[in-house]
């Protein structure tokens, strides 16, 4: 016990192409967002990754990268996480990095550490070439992202060793959107591997190339890092905590991700489709006007029998699970050849772009990362040009697109809808969008997001698009597609969304009590972010991480009041360009949320008061709905409050 945490920083200077690596005093950071947000106060345009203190340690989930910086999505400072890669990064004996200013040219970064030197290198490159297609030396083709990728570990393997590298790298859509993620696919026995993991959400890919001109990150080394290598002191914490070592009780509490008996399913994709069941978001969130009885009947004859089906027979009953590129049992990323399937990706390009096909859903889903988008905004994006389509209010012509109209409407039976073919042609044309986007004139509009796209195409024809656009708002332009969840939490007025920084329970709490429990929702999930730990493991994390952390490195820290100012600090710059619901959509979804409820037969006075008031003005009540979210969001961070009980959801 009592070890000096050993912090150090690497300082990439791009306009100078310098760097300077720093050994920070013990005990002045606790974590990747706490470093990533005091770099930002410094430098505003700077971007920082890294990982926590356990990152050098044998304990499954803690060895997340953790990006942070302006979000040209957001429009302010945000949080953006990829699985697996500090698993590598501190083998260069490094916390973390802050890149600043801009590189010259365009170019890819190395950083390797060897027998105690450093050698860090900025190469030039041109990324166009390579994205369009490369054919690496196995004589194999890909384009994009993967293309990018695959030229860098060719041109860079041998400098490092063996497979303690990593390569960060960025797709097309960095160039000229602001969705842009940064991508990585873990290392194995000289070769990539299948397994992509993204910081996807935040467009920081974009700010990468676009702002510092940086196209790529290789990293590695020989470090071995010394710290919590004995795992008999971590499960010590377990065994006293739980009454078990650290892998089995980490099998239980992340049961979820893995494979739960009862449900015969596994991972986030099918774990939510089996429980989502009336509440799965379809056709743009159209599905939120139809009655439960519908939804059930759409979930029962496309979900169950054809889009979950598939899934646990091609994946779950072949256990096609592997890790993000950290050794870790939970094996969470579920995946058929070279699709990896999470739910997310798979319910914005599946139901909620009307496919209910594994093999249509894997075309859009596999173009989107091969581009290098964030699946999520891009997908919101594209659900909702599909609908204004659809339903006559935008001429496809007008932008290069096939004439015949997407198969989108709601639909529950067979007979209106099938699910193989129709599913196919939803993909495709969510392909030619996407391309008309990327790579066409026309397209330059949509590139800044939904937001920004609906306030123009509204300014020019009287089609109310805004309406049907799902996003939150931020400042003047910022806007973040939500994750896909229906539930009132997911559309808060929080100073980050887009992630899990608020509660998203789909419990009925009123709105004031809710914004609170956004609060706290928030400061807990920094005990995953700002420990570097990945979020399945939340229900150990949330429980004992501070305990672990504190108690290793003589750290005296006030965990929970540590987060809790770094989450405030955060909420007082950014919550003052909070923006209002500007979609009817969103206002029909929270509308229809607390109808939900009373068909579930919540008797609860405060949910028919809300209901009485949206049925007589819904407008009027999103309003005051929304605000009261935000009163109960300010009152939790004007008034701190001891560390409660976790809010594991």
């Amino acid at each position: 016990m009592g070890h000096p945490a050993i912090v150090r920083e690497l300082i990439l200077d791009c306009s100078a192409q310098q760097y300077a690596v720093n050994t920070l005093p013990s005990g002045t950071l606790l974590g990747p967002v706490e470093y990533g947000w005091d770099r930002f106060k410094q430098d505003h345009d700077s971007m920082t990754f890294g990982g926590g203190l356990l990152a050098g340690s044998p304990l499954p989930g803690t060895r997340r990268m953790i990006f942070c910086g302006y979000s040209p999505q957001w429009e302010g400072f945000y949080v953006s996480a990829l699985g697996g890669a500090m698993y590598i990064f501190r083998r260069t004996h490094l916390s973390y990095a802050w890149i600043r200013g801009q590189c010259p040219q365009t170019s890819v970064v190395l950083i390797n550490y060897v027998n105690g030197e450093y050698t860090v290198k900025f190469e030039p490159i041109d990324p166009g070439p390579i994205w369009k297609s490369y054919v690496n030396q196995k004589g194999i083709a890909s384009e994009g992202f993967y293309a990018l990728q695959e030229y860098l570990f060719d041109k860079y393997q041998s400098i490092f060793v063996g497979d303690n590298f990593r390569i960060l790298t960025l797709g097309p859509a960095s160039a000229n959107t602001n969705m842009g993620a940064i991508g990585s696919n873990h290392i194995a026995r000289g070769y990539l591997t299948n397994i992509d993991d993204w910081a996807g959400r935040g467009g920081l890919g974009s700010r990468l190339l676009q702002y510092h001109h940086i196209a790529g990150v290789v990293f590695g080394g020989d470090f071995q890092d010394p710290e919590l290598n004995d795992s008999k002191e971590l499960d010590n914490y377990f065994l006293e905590r739980f009454g078990k070592r650290a892998i089995p009780a980490d099998l239980i509490f992340s049961a979820k991700y893995r494979y739960v008996p009862e449900f015969d399913t596994g991972g986030t994709f099918g774990v939510n489709m089996y429980q989502g069941e009336d509440h799965l978001f379809s056709f743009n969130y159209t599905s939120v006007y139809q009655a439960s009885t519908k939804r059930m009947e759409q979930n029962q004859n496309f979900i169950q029998p054809h889009y979950l089906k598939q899934f646990n027979e091609e994946i779950i009953q072949k256990k096609g699970f592997n890790h993000c590129g950290e050794p870790c049992a939970i094996v969470c990323k579920k995946v058929n050849d070279v699709y990896k399937k999470d739910y997310e990706p798979y319910e914005v390009f599946g139901p909620n772009c009307g496919i209910f096909d594994q093999r249509a859903a894997e075309v859009i889903n596999k173009y989107v990362d091969t581009m290098g988008i964030d699946a999520i905004q891009a997908g919101g994006l594209v659900d909702w040009l599909m609908e204004l389509i659809w339903a006559g209010k935008l001429d496809p012509a007008e932008y290069d697109l096939p004439a015949e109209k997407p198969q989108f409407r709601f639909v529950s039976t067979e007979d209106d809808f099938d699910i193989v073919n129709d599913s196919l042609y939803n993909a495709n044309y969510a392909v030619e969008i996407l391309k008309m986007i990327l790579s066409t004139e026309k397209g330059e509009l949509f590139r800044h997001g939904i937001r920004y796209a609906a306030k123009r195409l509204d300014e020019k024809a009287d089609i109310h698009s805004i309406d049907s656009a799902v996003y939150n708002a931020r400042g003047e332009n910022g806007c973040m597609a939500p994750n896909q969840y229906w539930v009132p939490g997911m559309f808060a007025p929080m100073p980050l969304m887009g992630k899990y920084f608020s509660y998203y329970g789909f419990d009925y709490i009123p709105p004031f009590e809710l914004g609170k429990k956004n609060v706290e929702r928030f400061v807990y999930e920094l005990y995953s972010e700002n420990s570097g730990s990945c979020r399945f493991h939340r229900k150990w994390i949330e429980d004992i991480i501070d305990d672990i952390i504190l108690s290793h490195f003589d750290l005296h820290f006030d965990y929970w009041k540590t987060n809790f100012n770094l989450a405030k600090e955060i909420h007082d710059y950014q919550s003052k360009d909070s923006v209002f619901w500007e979609s009817e959509r969103i206002v029909d979804i929270i509308h229809a949320y607390l109808h939900s409820w009373k068909e579930e037969g919540l008797n609860n006075p405060t949910l028919d008061e809300w209901i009485l008031k949206f049925d007589k003005d819904k407008h009027a009540a999103a309003q005051e709905y929304w605000q009261a979210m935000f009163d109960g969001m300010s009152d939790a961070f004007e008034h701190p409050f001891d560390e409660p009980a976790p809010a594991k959801k």
